[in-house]
């Protein structure tokens, strides 16, 4: 967006550590300030211009790259997570869009909200009173990679390519050889047929009615199709220009008829409240750890961020149901 890159060359980034947030006034006048102090600027500046805007308050994520770029700034040299603040704007048919006037650029996969606020005094960290006192606040944030695939930046050579084909025909042959089967469901686009004309149906990205009319479906596919079957629920897709990821419900089973869960009433039905805290949770995701051997504590700290992978089952067919984009 132009005027997100605009306000980005008009505005000097600097690091402040006085409290509270600029007026857009003193901001302008000085032509300098925060990431709080220009992304509240923005948010102004849309609002000014007709647009529903907000205030959005969380950590910013920035890795390495595995390989040097060929041409363009090279970013980051250590991979960092700071505190950051940034704009939203409500863009009909997309829903809210992060803009991050620090950088000019659209937030992406490293920005993670956790307050957005019509003001910016809503979403401060803390927040109170207290009497007179000598106290002195710190923290500390760290990112630790549990495991990454380099991408590929370049072309192959000859020869890289003929060593990806032997590879290939290898996994062919071994898959083969074991009998390993598996099935990808499609991501089917559908529409209710009582309510035809409904935003969720036609612009709008996602709703309560349409994941309730999810979760009905994939249930409905898990009685008549699996034996056994494991309900899944995870993050989908990440469009650009959105500030959360879709979600994705999946079910997996076996066509050898082993079962792969065997007492349904143990995975939660979103419909309902449930009855665990987060304790469970950190309980759940230690003992997970230990079972995928993960370093020790890879599950405890909660600002750090991980890429983990799976294994499915020999003989395994599964089908997923993704929210569909309109």
């Amino acid at each position: 967006m132009r005027l997100n890159r605009d306000l980005q060359h008009a505005i000097r980034y600097l690091v402040r550590m006085e409290p509270g947030v600029q007026t857009p006034e003193e901001t302008l006048e000085r032509a300098c300030g925060s990431c709080r102090d220009s992304g509240w600027l923005l948010v102004q500046v849309l609002r000014h211009l007709g647009l529903a805007a907000r205030f959005a308050s969380g950590y910013l994520i920035q890795l390495v790259a595995d390989v040097k770029p060929l041409d363009g700034p090279a970013g980051t040299d250590h991979d960092f997570t700071d505190l950051h603040a940034w704009a939203e704007v409500f863009v009909p048919g997309a829903g809210w869009v992060g803009l991050d006037p620090t950088s000019g650029l659209l937030a992406g996969e490293g920005h993670l909200p956790l307050a957005c606020t019509a003001d910016p005094g809503n979403a401060a960290p803390v927040i109170g009173f207290t009497d007179p006192c000598q106290v002195e606040f710190d923290f500390a944030m760290s990112v630790t990679r549990v495991h990454e695939d380099p991408r590929v930046t370049r072309p192959y050579s000859d020869a890289q390519w003929t060593a990806i084909d032997a590879l290939g025909r290898r996994v062919d042959a071994d898959l083969a050889r074991l009998d390993v089967r598996l099935t990808q469901g499609g991501e089917p686009t559908f529409v209710a047929v009582d309510d035809m004309d409904g935003p969720e149906w036609n612009h709008t990205a996602l709703s309560p009615k349409k994941r309730e009319l999810a979760e009905v479906l994939i249930r409905r596919l898990a009685a008549r199709f699996s034996s056994g079957g494991f309900l899944h629920s995870g993050q989908g897709k990440w469009y650009p220009g959105e500030p959360l990821p879709r979600w994705a419900l999946g079910v997996y089973w076996r066509t050898d008829g082993k079962p792969l869960w065997r007492d349904p009433d143990l995975i939660a039905d979103t419909r309902r409240a449930g009855a665990l805290d987060a304790a469970a949770a950190q309980a759940f995701a230690r003992a997970l750890a230990g079972t995928l051997d993960l370093a020790p504590g890879s599950s405890s700290p909660p600002t750090r961020t991980s890429r983990s992978c799976s294994r499915r089952s020999r003989r395994c067919r599964s089908t997923a149901i993704l929210s569909p984009r309109t």
